[in-house]
């Protein structure tokens, strides 16, 4: 990884922290299942990617959106090896 990141880089990654922040808190608030918060989790990392035209060029605001999505995926990637790690280690 990069020692330094621009800008944009840190601001999605920012982003991503604070949705995932407000994401898990209102759900422990609203007494959601697991299952629930992390389809919505999954479903809010999803971002199309103009692959439908591909002659149109993404915009700034779709790369900051792509970078959070991005932040978002990698940070439910590493919880889901947590998880597992930490369900092996159990006897």
């Amino acid at each position: 990884m990069r020692e330094t990141m621009t800008p944009q880089e840190l601001e999605a990654r920012l982003n991503a922290h604070r949705e995932l922040i407000i994401d898990l808190l209102a759900a422990v608030i609203g007494g959601e299942k697991a299952e629930d918060v992390l389809r919505r989790l999954r479903d809010d990392a999803s971002v199309s990617d103009y692959e439908e035209d591909p002659g149109v060029m993404p915009d700034e605001a779709f790369a900051l959106e792509n970078a959070t999505a991005s932040e978002t995926r990698a940070i439910l990637d590493a919880a889901r090896a947590r998880a597992s790690a930490n369900s092996d280690t159990r006897v």
